[in-house]
């Protein structure tokens, strides 16, 4: 539950649009549920391929699986948010990857349900996952269990060693 909370809130909640065009990869029905509380357009598709022909029509792009660079940059618009996992905070290849075509590319963290660090990969072309939050939108989130403006505010922020190993891969 709690991964899925902070794969949907915290794009969700970092773009300033009212009703957003979002496309989940890969998605299930707990990720259909977080977007249930925003008002938005929803695309599924199974993989990355589905977005060979899209073009500039996405706000936020949600992943379960790997998206390159290239794909993510076509198909969001030019605010585009997209997210994905990643293996760490440390996970600089990917970074790298994801980042030679996008703006803003960190990643963000939270405990899981067993109280281990996960990450996931916040790229954008022109929004900060933690600077651009919208607090008109993350205040006023009440179903979740482990969500809130804090939370999003703190899942931006890591130990100095991390933030120094990262630096270099990572666009903020």
């Amino acid at each position: 539950m709690i991964y899925y909370e902070m794969l949907v809130q915290v794009p969700m909640c970092s773009h300033d649009k009212i009703e957003l065009d979002v496309c989940v990869i890969g998605g299930n029905e707990q990720i259909k549920r977080e977007l249930s509380y925003h008002k938005c357009n929803i695309s599924e598709i199974d993989d990355e391929s589905g977005l060979a022909e899209s073009e500039n029509m996405f706000d936020i792009i949600i992943s379960t699986k790997y998206v390159s660079s290239v794909y993510l940059n076509r198909a969001l618009r030019e605010k585009g948010i997209g997210v994905q996992p990643c293996n760490g905070l440390e996970d600089v290849e990917l970074f790298e990857k994801v980042g030679e075509l996008l703006y803003i590319n960190q990643p963000y963290w939270f405990f899981n349900e067993d109280k281990k660090i996960e990450a996931i990969l916040f790229s954008s072309k022109k929004y900060h996952g933690q600077a651009d939050i919208v607090r008109n939108k993350s205040d006023f989130i009440e179903h979740t269990e482990y969500y809130n403006t804090d939370m999003h505010l703190l899942a931006f922020n890591y130990p100095n060693k991390i933030f120094k190993t990262i630096l270099p891969s990572i666009k903020i």
